[in-house]
């Protein structure tokens, strides 16, 4: 796994990179259900990376080998795709803004609410990681 977050019901979600798809368990660690990237469809995601939670609780997955972040609702049911952007890896959500490294593209770039790219943070080397204070 490459990312962990833990939900508002403390239920943990985790990005299963290799295996294309995000796990969401309980707080004892035992499997509640999985949100599948390995699926022929819009929701389709390669290598999730970054995790992210928005002020409503959608799970925001930074798609790295999709080039895109996809979001689904708490209960694991896609809602929308936005950015594109180059092997996004590490995310942080304030206040709906999202913040996406951008690990092929050399930066970070923020998302308003409703997805769409307002700036861009350049060169950067490589950034995995994103967090806020």
């Amino acid at each position: 796994p490459l990312s962990v977050i833990v939900d508002q019901r403390d239920r943990l979600i985790v990005a299963d990179n290799r295996n294309h798809r995000v796990v969401i368990l309980d707080q004892t660690g035992s499997w509640l259900f999985i949100i599948n990237g390995n699926v022929n469809s819009i929701q389709d995601f390669r290598c999730p990376y970054g995790l992210a939670l928005d002020p409503q609780g959608n799970i925001h997955v930074a798609a790295c080998g999709s080039n895109t972040i996809k979001v689904f609702t708490s209960e694991g049911t896609y809602v929308r795709s936005y950015g594109n952007v180059k092997s996004p890896t590490g995310m942080a959500i304030d206040e709906g803004y999202s913040l996406v490294n951008e690990c092929a593209g050399n930066c970070l770039s923020i998302f308003d609410p409703q997805g769409n790219k307002i700036h861009t943070v350049g060169s950067l080397h490589y950034p995995r990681g994103v967090m806020l204070d």
